[in-house]
């Protein structure tokens, strides 16, 4: 590597570095319930969607009862995302009137989205409906992902808690996690990204002439507001089988960039998040410098 690219290395690691504080400071507020910015927008929200799921937000879960919490809406996720996959055929916003999925390859799919294992062995641009990445994949980069959270949370939880035996409520922090956290970031790194050019739209795919005289089918779709969350939520499976290496998925070095700081955020501030609640920060940064020497090494 030359000078540039640590330069360019250094750049990102002191961005993610300054990030992590504000970060890791405004999810405990969040799971600990305490007052944000966005409180006014998604409090009315949040207290709704307990209301209607008949859910009481001031009652903690021991960590047997998270963990089935966990399996139960994980199980439900599975089996919506199969269904989707099989029934795409039929159903709205598939312009290129892509086929159903086999069951065994609508199985292989709902199991990695829901489990956030990152693996994708199809090409989306040529077997995904629009619907299917959208109400499909991107919802399962949302859930899974506050997922991923929720548990991080609760660990945290039942690692720095000295005087109660439960680690929270499994359907308190989705629900946080996935209003206050995933949601205003993915609307601002959505919003970032279309400005670089990546497609977000409904359009059928445009079959264009290059310059050198070839064919080129060109992929449209709603692009962007999958790809932010994917890479903030961790997650596999882009819209196109290229992922970040195809051009309309990552359009310019600013994008690049963005989905870089995307991949980190969430876990570089968690740890910031940890200091808070073990109520001594040298234990969070401790966690921060492990995690850069593994990702440096």
């Amino acid at each position: 590597m030359n000078f540039t690219g640590w330069m360019q290395a250094v750049f990102f690691f002191v961005i993610v570095a300054l990030i992590t504080r504000p970060l890791g400071l405004y999810m405990a507020h969040v799971f600990e319930g305490g007052r944000t910015w966005l409180t006014p927008v998604f409090a009315p929200v949040e207290r709704a969607f307990y209301r209607i799921c008949r859910i009481d937000p001031a009652k903690e879960m021991s960590a047997g009862y998270y963990l089935f919490a966990t399996l139960a809406f994980s199980f439900i996720g599975l089996i919506y995302l199969y269904v989707l996959l099989r029934t795409q055929k039929w159903l709205p916003l598939n312009p290129q009137h892509f086929d159903n999925l086999s069951a065994d390859n609508a199985w292989n799919v709902a199991v990695s989205f829901m489990t956030n294992t990152n693996w994708q062995f199809y090409s989306g641009e040529s077997t995904m409906g629009y619907l299917s990445q959208m109400a499909g994949l991107a919802w399962h980069n949302f859930v899974s992902g506050a997922v991923g959270i929720a548990i991080a949370i609760a660990v945290i939880r039942g690692v720095t808690r000295t005087d109660k035996n439960t680690v929270g409520n499994f359907w308190v922090d989705v629900t946080r996690a996935t209003l206050y956290v995933l949601l205003p970031i993915s609307v601002v790194g959505c919003l970032l990204l279309v400005s670089q050019g990546m497609p977000q739209n409904f359009h059928a795919y445009q079959d264009v002439v290059s310059i050198e005289g070839f064919k080129q089918t060109i992929t449209g779709g709603p692009m962007a507001s999958q790809e932010v969350i994917k890479e903030l939520g961790t997650n596999g499976g882009g819209f196109v089988n290229a992922n970040s290496a195809a051009p309309n998925e990552n359009p310019t070095p600013f994008s690049n960039l963005l989905e870089m700081l995307l991949i980190f955020a969430i876990g570089a501030g968690l740890t910031y998040t940890y200091g808070r609640y073990a109520r001594d920060q040298r234990q969070g940064w401790a966690l921060f410098v492990a995690m850069a020497l593994l990702f440096a090494a």
